[in-house]
Parts: C-alpha cells; structure tokens; sequence
C-alpha cells in the first residue's frame, strides 16, 4: 500500500500559490483527506500543519490573501528603511518608505503577526499530537552536542528529538527567514532559522524521515506530490558580471536589487537551487511516484510581497486554467493519490 505525502515549498507570501494549487486538487480528487502525510518549509510548512490540524484549504487561501499586512509586521522604527529610500523620491506614506525586506540593520518584521496566524493554524498541541504524518524544515542555530549549527526535520515521529514541541513553535521555527524574522527560540533547544536556508523544497527530507521513522518501509512505498510557490525569474546574467573579481558581499548579499540581479543573490541562489535540486533527486528516487507542479511566474516576486498577492492569485488561476503541465498533475493525481 503506498503512503502518499504531500510536499509544500518555501516562498512566504506565494505561498498563496501552492494553497490555490492544492484547492483545485482537492476540490477535483480530495487530495488532503486522501494523504498519509504533509511535510513543508517555512510558509509550506505553516501549510503542512495547518492541513495536518485540520484547517481547511479554503481557509487557509483566505489567510494568505487577506491577512498578509499581519503576517509581516514592521518592526520598529524604520532606520533601515529610510536607507533604503536614498536613491528614490521622497516617501509618500509609512508603508512606501518601509518597503519590503530584507532588513539591514535588523531585522525586517516582528513575529507577533506570524505567531498569532500560526495559532489560528495549529492550535495549541504538540507535534506528537497530529494523527497523520507531518514533517517541517529548520535550521538550528547552536547544537552544543556538535558545537555548532545543524540542519533539522522536526516531525510527530516516534523517535524524532523535537515530537514533543509544540506545533506553534515548529511552524515558527521553521519560517523564520533570515532577515525578515528574528530567529526562533524554541525551550532549551536554542534558536532557529528557517528550513529554506538548505531545504526550501522538502521532497528529500520527507521521504528520509517518512522512512526513517517507520511510517513507509521503503522509497518504492512512497507517493510524492510536491508544489512550489512560483517559478521567479530570476538569474544573473553573464552581462551583470563584467568583472568577476568585484564580486564580494556588496553582490552577493547587497539588499537590494540591481537590474536583473536579485537582492541579496546569494540567499536566492541558494534557496532556489536546493529547491531544484530536491525536486531532480526526488523524480529519480521515486520515479513516476513523484510529480511536481508550480507556476512560472512572469516577474519576481518578494516574499514579503503580500500588496501584489492579487496577481498571483491571477497568475495560478490562469496556470490552472490554461498550462497543459497543470493538466499533466491532475491526470496523475488522479491515477495515482485517489
């Protein structure tokens, strides 16, 4: 019998995208009562435990597109953000002269917001308390057993060292994107940062920990559906790069962007890239047990970007609608998860 998981991408607020995805599916096949398992990172892993607490996915698009201004609260003063206006007109309003992140000088938003939308979410229970597989992505800031930090699943498995925090604090652990939220800190555990920093899409670390923790005997026991949060196009082209030599941290990691090149390139790249790469790995492993859906988008959007969620709703409708890879998904979906 085959234990079908449903994989959720990290991209903040498109994550808007991967719940329209997941909505259609549902409505068409019931995809979410039909799953054994939910694994996600950072906004995907909100998703995850949401849909694992039994929140329904009409609630859950409501969220994203209507509660982003909670989800990314300002945090204080904004320093950064006149900074950040030096080289544009003058401000008209508080909003315009924040911007979107990511912070310089601190971070970019408080997680009051954040935290208040997960409790909506996940209640108040522990990880071990879900009846259904779930697994999220993070990054633990300091292990004192290895004396350094450390990439970690947390998941409801029986012998996963963090079953027993709590479902709030796993879903905040795993969105703390650096420079847009603070670090987490979750009891003696110490501190988080979000799962995206080297799983921003899940595939591999869900089938290793739906293994590893008995719930699937092996990787030809396992269904994989896994959805992004859009395609952005972004890149660096060779014209950005006329002296490779120049490219230092004022490239890398400058905040904002520059022509074509993204800000701070170096965390897109990254979580871009091991996003690909899982989904590559996991279509090996899994073969035609795996299937992959996400919608190119045709400009890049931020993920604190929840002003403009409208066209992305847009963007997903018109995917769903009309891409004949979309038609590809559901065609599998319903042969394979129904």
């Amino acid at each position: 019998m085959s234990f079908k998981i449903l994989c959720c991408d990290g991209g903040g607020i498109r994550g808007v995208i991967t719940a329209l995805l997941i909505q259609d599916l549902d409505r068409s096949f019931g995809i979410v009562k039909n799953a054994n398992g939910f694994a996600g990172t950072s906004t995907g892993g909100l998703i995850s435990l949401g849909l694992v607490s039994d929140v329904g996915i009409d609630a859950i698009v409501n969220l994203y597109e209507n509660e982003g201004d909670k989800i990314f609260e300002p945090n204080g003063w904004l320093l950064n953000a006149q900074l950040k206006q030096q080289d544009r007109a003058p401000a008209q309003s508080a909003a315009e002269l924040l911007g979107s992140g990511p912070g310089i000088f601190r971070c970019q938003y408080v997680n009051t917001g954040l935290k208040t939308v997960a409790q909506q979410l996940v209640g108040t229970g522990a990880m071990s308390s879900a009846s259904r597989f779930v697994a999220v992505n993070s990054a633990r800031l300091w292990d004192s057993g290895d004396g350094s930090w450390s990439p970690c699943t947390i998941s409801n498995g029986p012998r996963n060292t963090y079953r027993g925090i709590s479902m709030v604090d796993a879903a905040l652990a795993t969105s703390a994107a650096p420079t847009y939220f603070p670090p987490y800190q979750v009891g003696d555990f110490g501190y988080f940062a979000d799962g995206g920093t080297f799983a921003n899409n899940p595939s591999m670390t869900a089938i290793v920990e739906a293994i590893y923790q008995g719930y699937a005997p092996a990787t030809s026991d396992i269904v994989m559906l896994s959805l992004g949060t859009g395609a952005n196009p972004v890149g660096v082209p060779p014209s950005s790069v006329p002296d490779p030599l120049a490219w230092g941290v004022t490239h890398w990691l400058w905040p904002f962007s520059n022509g074509p090149v993204p800000a701070t390139a170096l965390l897109n790249l990254t979580m871009d890239a091991t996003a690909d790469l899982a989904a590559i790995q996991a279509q090996q492993l899994l073969g035609n047990n795996y299937m992959r859906g996400n919608v190119p988008l045709s400009q890049p959007f931020a993920l604190d970007d929840y002003k403009n969620v409208g066209e992305l709703v847009s963007a997903t409708q018109s995917y769903i609608a009309h891409s004949p890879e979309w038609a590809a998904v559901r065609s599998w979906v319903e042969q394979n998860w129904t």
